[in-house]
């Protein structure tokens, strides 16, 4: 399936969990479904020679030597910090601004609210990254920022903002990193076996309904997809025509195209944990020709909390908020 690359996925994927009410609030994954990924960063983990307690590991920015077990790892973007917790692995340092209620999960926000920052995303401050000790640090975005944190330890860099990767494929990486494959694969298995039994469950209301994601924009615009297109589809959801079948970034519209969702029969648009709508999303839904939409005149457009999917623990919350939904129809 061919996959956008283009800058601006990077940019809005930055954007969702650095501010759900910016303009770039949803941020756009492909929307194939769940599967192994081909990256082979792991194959490599141990080489004769290596030292003691390390090991080498494949990153985008070349093969580096890392511990066998990092315990204290440093997140330099708001994803590292997720994908961690979803390992089991409580960050010793995010950046400014990760721990927002309205961003995550209670149990996600206990975790994180404590941990010591490390200034901006994007603008790591080495003193604070020296201070807290670190064994690992890791990196998504902001290659040229990092890259000098390399002194203070290794730095593991996955090139999320160009490489078009999914988001269970940047996690399968980051768990490599970690050395906590196991756990991977344990919350992958809980994972498939919600959207089998869901499949299975509301077989007939999946089979009569067309879905489409989307959120609101600058200007008088929206955006179709979101990276919720992974389980939507996963759990055999049709897509609405207005989002191709190999579209990995944002399909922006004015607000006069919004009979591109005539077709769908279910929309769902970005929410957040503290129950509030992101302000573009909110103008969009104040708009007398989003009224007029055929599912929001049938009272099936749905806010979703766990819209910016990028772990499993947030794909497991979008299957249970799709399934209160498909218990409507």
């Amino acid at each position: 399936m061919t996959r956008s690359r283009s800058l601006s996925v990077a940019l809005d994927r930055r954007r969702f969990l650095g501010g759900l009410t910016g303009a770039g609030a949803a941020l756009v994954l492909s929307a194939c479904g769940v599967s192994e990924s081909d990256d082979d960063s792991g194959k490599d983990a141990k080489k004769d020679g290596g030292k003691a307690g390390t090991r080498q590991l494949k990153t985008d920015n070349g093969t580096v030597t890392v511990p066998e077990h990092p315990e204290r790892v440093v997140a330099t973007v708001n994803y590292d910090a997720l994908m961690l917790l979803d390992l089991g692995l409580v960050p010793v340092g995010v950046p400014d601004g990760t721990a927002v209620p309205a961003l995550m999960p209670a149990d996600s926000y206990e975790k994180l609210k404590g941990v010591k920052t490390i200034g901006a995303p994007g603008t790591p401050n080495a003193q604070a990254v020296a201070a807290l000790k670190p064994d690992l640090i890791l990196d998504q975005f902001y290659k040229d920022k990092t890259a000098p944190l390399a002194t203070i330890a290794p730095v593991a860099f996955f090139d999320w903002g160009t490489s078009g990767a999914l988001w269970h494929e940047q996690v399968a990486k980051i768990a490599r990193a970690v050395n906590r494959e196991d756990k991977l694969t344990e919350a992958r298995k809980t994972y498939e076996k919600r959207v089998a039994e869901v499949r299975e469950t509301y077989e007939e209301q999946i089979a009569k309904s067309t879905w489409a994601s989307l959120s609101g924009g600058q200007s008088g615009k929206f955006y179709l997809g979101s990276p919720l297109l992974t389980v939507m589809r996963d759990l055999g959801l049709k897509i609405g025509a207005g989002i191709p079948a190999d579209e990995a970034g944002f399909v922006e519209k004015s607000y006069e195209q919004l009979d591109v969702l005539d077709d769908c029969t279910v929309l769902l648009y970005v929410g957040s944990f503290d129950g509030t709508i992101p302000p573009p999303t909110q103008e969009l839904l104040k708009n007398k020709l989003w009224k007029g939409v055929p599912a929001v005149k049938a009272g099936h457009a749905y806010p979703v909390k766990h819209y910016g999917v990028c772990t499993y623990s947030f794909a497991n919350g979008a299957v249970d908020e799709i399934e209160a939904v498909l218990k409507k129809l």
